[in-house]
């Protein structure tokens, strides 16, 4: 009987990859109307979001209220700036989008004046030039003068537009505005889940290391063009409109405002810019300081060329840098081309789209030559390697902050078997409702723990790995994501029965890790008791009969736990913690599980709880018959301590087992974590070292303790947990008062 989804063949695939750009393109096509609103509020999300993150990590309000706040903030900074100078600025717009064209005709008439009045010819050395022969072959003069006043009307007449608008309070303009405000939120909230979203549509662990660098390189581009080219554009702004307000030019504001709208514009931007001053200049009626025309034009010329050259030498290269590592004729090219094919808007993004075609490319040509994709990034990597001693606690970049030791603000997550035992018993503060579990270490798409102190207070594991790198992980990890998950579990009521799949099934079938665990019972009331593994005899025709009509707990094995007992878990399992626990769980860095009963409970909305019987019978491990918790090894440690096994990465079973399945099945692998349990007297000391090879983590479970690390002391608590990159040298822990210590490798 075929039990699994059976594969696409190549031709499937083809035609399923076809119909999905189509059904793309055609909604592109349909909802064309709105694609500039939302472009829009992806700009203004993108420029916001180091704002939003920068006051997420530092506070500990959730990003959407923190979103909502900066929102409300940008509305009113608006709303303020426009009472202040904003209709005297959209007033001169006005002015300048009715008088420019006029300017513009009048120039072209003086031009073709002066063609006419040109000699013949000219002699010079002897030689006779046709002068008025020559100037008319430059090609097209009134269609040059043509286009660049095209490209800056959309500029005047949109400032003229929203001018006229928000003085007569047209409702259409206020709701794009509130749409694009409304869209931009949503894209805001959602950042920084964007990138993973991406790298997760890449299951194999190359790809999508390909694709975390890809969308890191694409995004450098980006934030760098657009929020330089914003703070650019503010700049520029107030440089001109001051400027030329000095100097007396009219509508200098207006002029200042086209200045700074013009910087999204590379290349021809500024030169627009800077024709529009020396053009209102020229036609000027009253020019300042007793000037021809002519003269002032020239001045303002003057002035202009000034700030472009502070512009280009020190604001850019500090601002922009070589964002868009493109040549100037090509950025030239693209902006033409994006004005043809999108308006302003595409002239705009022209730029950072052909710069990012650019690294698409240049990966796609390396992966056709099978030649490294990122020659640069890999050479440095090299380099780095041979530099860097992984001892030292130093980073590799001066300007990233030193490895040090990391706790994390925990991530609460509300199920239905949840209580408030965490609050209780462990002190914590919780939110409300019934919290169930608390991921204390978490680096999953379904929960980011941050960093609780220190200089990257508020970072996600993630953005460390993106920081650090191996310096973090260590060079023995091998997957791309964090390979573990650490929780604590609340259990006032029976869990569903479950079992978690194998790393091979997890992946084709859900997009994620297995799920080997471990549990360390914290506290177990009298009574307490779990369901572990199956009675002896059940097979997997008899179970699936009774998983159908929900009549399995006949073949359930339960066994009592006390406080102090650990449990591990393998793959496959079929387990459930019952009523009167709270539960430390390592584990692999995964949220898979599939249901086989769930009690008969329902959900706040009155539905049963989904069940996964079908993808459990998948993943069942049949040998898991009847196994035991026993008493973990006693292996060597320093004076003062006491060290057990709870689980050993080489084998579970034998000498180092922390529990076994059965006597048959006591060698059975644990490639995922290993887990060692101290016991401290007071002073007593553990001196250990993270070598470069493997990140630790340091949980303490019961007492107090203390970590010292270069020159730095950091407490651990009852129930609170440490991340030691793998980079951070040497340590030493003391034991403040009779300690239960984790130690995860």
């Amino acid at each position: 009987m075929q039990t699994t989804s059976p594969p696409w063949n190549t031709t499937t695939k083809a035609i399923v990859a076809v119909s999905a750009l189509a059904l793309f393109c055609l909604l592109v096509w349909v909802f064309r109307g709105l694609l500039q609103q939302v472009v829009l509020a992806v700009i203004v999300a993108y420029l916001l979001h180091p704002l939003i993150s920068f006051i997420d990590r530092r506070t500990p309000v959730n990003r959407v209220t923190v979103v909502l706040a900066v929102y409300l903030a940008l509305a009113v900074l608006i709303v303020a700036t426009f009472s202040l100078v904003g209709v005297t600025t959209f007033q001169q717009v006005l002015d300048l989008s009715r008088r420019l064209p006029d300017w513009f005709e009048d120039a072209l008439s003086q031009f073709q004046e002066l063609q006419e009045q040109l000699p013949e010819t000219i002699t010079v050395g002897g030689m006779s030039l046709p002068v008025a022969g020559l100037v008319p072959q430059l090609p097209g003069w009134d269609e040059l003068f043509s286009q660049v006043f095209n490209l800056i009307q959309p500029i005047l007449g949109r400032g003229g537009s929203l001018a006229a608008s928000v003085v007569t309070g047209t409702v259409a303009v206020l709701g794009q505005i509130l749409l694009i405000f409304i869209i931009s939120i949503y894209i805001a909230v959602d950042i920084p889940r964007i990138g993973s979203m991406i790298a997760n549509i890449a299951h194999k662990p190359g790809f999508r290391r390909d694709a975390e660098r890809l969308t890191s390189h694409v995004s450098q581009v980006w934030a760098a063009y657009m929020r330089g080219q914003a703070l650019l554009a503010i700049i520029i702004f107030v440089l001109v409109s001051v400027v030329l307000g000095a100097l007396g030019v009219d509508n200098a504001l207006g002029l200042g405002l086209l200045s700074g709208a013009m910087e999204f514009l590379p290349v021809i931007g500024p030169l627009a810019g800077a024709g529009a001053a020396i053009f209102v200049a020229f036609f000027q009626s009253d020019p300042s300081f007793g000037l021809t025309p002519l003269q002032f034009a020239l001045a303002v010329a003057v002035a202009m060329i000034v700030i472009q050259q502070v512009e280009n030498t020190l604001l850019v290269p500090r601002i922009v840098g070589k964002a868009l590592n493109l040549h100037p004729l090509l950025v030239m090219v693209s902006v033409i081309m994006g004005a043809s094919l999108a308006g302003l808007l595409g002239a705009i993004l022209a730029a950072p789209v052909v710069a990012s075609i650019r690294i698409l490319g240049e990966y796609a040509w390396h992966k056709m030559l099978d030649l490294p994709p990122f020659p640069d990034e890999e050479d440095g990597r090299v380099e780095d390697m041979k530099q860097i001693d992984v001892s030292d606690s130093e980073p590799a970049s001066p300007t990233a902050p030193s490895l040090y030791p990391l706790s994390f603000q925990p991530v609460y997550k509300d199920y239905i078997w949840g209580g408030r035992n965490l609050e209780t018993r462990l002190g914590r503060e919780l939110p409300a409702g019934n919290i169930a579990e608390s991921w204390e270490i978490a680096a999953h798409a379904n929960g980011h723990s941050k960093v609780a102190a220190g200089p990257l207070a508020g970072s996600t594991i993630e953005e460390l790995r993106q920081r650090w790198g191996e310096r973090l992980s260590g060079t023995s990890v091998e997957s791309d994501l964090f390979p573990l998950l650490i929780k604590v579990l609340d259990s006032n009521s029976w869990l569903s029965v479950q079992v978690h799949p194998d790393d091979a099934y997890a992946r084709k079938h859900a997009g994620d890790l297995g799920k080997t665990e471990l549990w360390v019972i914290l506290h177990a009331e009298p009574g307490a008791e779990i369901i572990y593994g199956l009675k002896a005899g059940v097979d997997r025709e008899r179970f699936a009969q009774s998983a159908a009509t929900g009549a399995i707990d006949a073949m359930l094995h339960r066994i009592p736990i006390r406080t102090g007992d650990a449990v591990y878990i393998p793959a496959g399992t079929v387990h459930a913690l019952g009523p009167g626990a709270i539960v430390a769980e390592i584990q692999q860095n995964s949220d898979t599980t599939y249901r086989l009963y769930d009690w008969g409970r329902t959900g706040a909305g009155g539905q049963s709880r989904p069940l996964h019987v079908r993808q459990a019978l998948d993943v069942i491990d049949w040998r898991m018959v009847e196994p035991a918790v026993v008493s973990p090894p006693i292996l060597d440690a320093p004076e003062g301590w006491v060290r057990e096994a709870l689980a050993d990465m080489r084998t579970i079973g034998g000498p180092a087992a922390a529990n076994l399945r059965t006597a048959a099945d006591a060698e059975t692998s644990c490639p995922y974590f290993r887990v060692d349990r101290l016991k401290g007297l007071p002073g007593a000391v553990w001196d250990g070292a993270c070598d470069g090879s493997a990140f630790q983590i340091w949980g303490c479970l019961s007492g107090r303790a203390s970590l010292h690390c270069a020159g730095e002391t950091v407490d651990l608590q009852e129930v609170s947990w440490l991340l030691l990159p793998a980079a951070l040298g040497a340590y030493r822990i003391r034991a403040e008062t009779h300690t239960v210590l984790l130690r995860i490798l």
